[in-house]
């Protein structure tokens, strides 16, 4: 490692340090000394890393209040950036407020950053092909027992026990603050991106595991047999075909696959 380099490092270390050290090859002048110097950085790297961070969690800044710069500043101070792009920081924030003992005990602020990230990953996620009914509407019918949809990779399904969807639409409306709801059983929220627009909605009862066996890339047949523990005989089929219908217009299905239905 040349000088410079070994330089660089100190100085990233210096910088990710919980307390100022002292750095040798930092001079002082008749404005600052060398520690205040060296703080201008400390403390300058910890406001972008804020900055980048309330903008990535809008929902959890209007749940959190005038709690949410203190709540930052913890996350920061325990988990420093480990990625040379300061947009993936984020990643471990709701794990963060899970568990620590700062904040494990407010469930609905990881629930809510949960979603924020979910919504912020879905939007930056790569492009993928999008199939519609057209495209469905070639397969032969004694094939159709073999079909596995693929849903787009960047969907997501989160549990969620409290109106943490409501408090989302509020900041990107910049609405009033809603008041913070607890259900008596949890609901699961769908978040995708269609085009360039990230949406999210609450799932039925009955779509949620047909969706998480699409994401297994399981059969029609596995889909329309989950279904029936829902729904009587004579409601199940227009039920799957009115969720497939859904799922086509709502882009939610970027390729399917054939299986064969014999054995070999």
């Amino acid at each position: 490692m040349s000088s410079l380099q070994a330089l660089q490092q100190r100085l990233l270390q210096a910088v990710l340090a919980d307390k100022t050290p002292k750095l040798p090859e930092l001079r002082g002048d008749a404005l600052a000394d060398p520690a205040t110097r060296l703080d201008v950085y400390r403390h300058g790297y910890r406001i972008r890393l804020r900055d980048a961070l309330a903008i990535e969690f809008p929902g959890l800044r209007l749940m959190a209040g005038r709690r949410f710069g203190h709540l930052l500043d913890s996350y920061v101070e325990a988990h420093p950036s480990a990625h040379y792009n300061i947009r993936w920081h984020g990643a471990g924030l709701a794990a963060f407020l899970e568990f620590s003992r700062l904040w494990r005990d407010k469930p609905a602020l990881a629930e809510m950053a949960r979603l924020d990230w979910a919504i912020s990953s879905a939007f930056d996620a790569a492009d993928e092909p999008v199939i519609s009914a057209t495209d469905l509407a070639g397969v032969p019918a004694e094939a159709w027992a073999g079909l596995c949809l693929v849903p787009q990779s960047h969907l997501q399904i989160l549990p969620v026990t409290c109106n943490v969807d409501t408090f989302r639409r509020a900041a990107d409306q910049a609405a009033p603050r809603p008041h913070l709801r607890r259900y008596p059983r949890p609901r699961h929220l769908l978040v995708w991106r269609q085009e360039l627009t990230v949406r999210y909605r609450v799932l039925s009862e009955d779509e949620r595991p047909l969706l998480n066996a699409a994401l297994r890339e399981e059969s029609f047949t596995s889909l329309c047999e989950l279904l029936a523990e829902y729904h009587d005989p004579n409601q199940a089929m227009p039920r799957m075909t009115t969720l497939l219908r859904h799922w086509l217009e709502a882009g939610l299905i970027s390729a399917y696959r054939l299986e064969s239905t014999h054995d070999s």
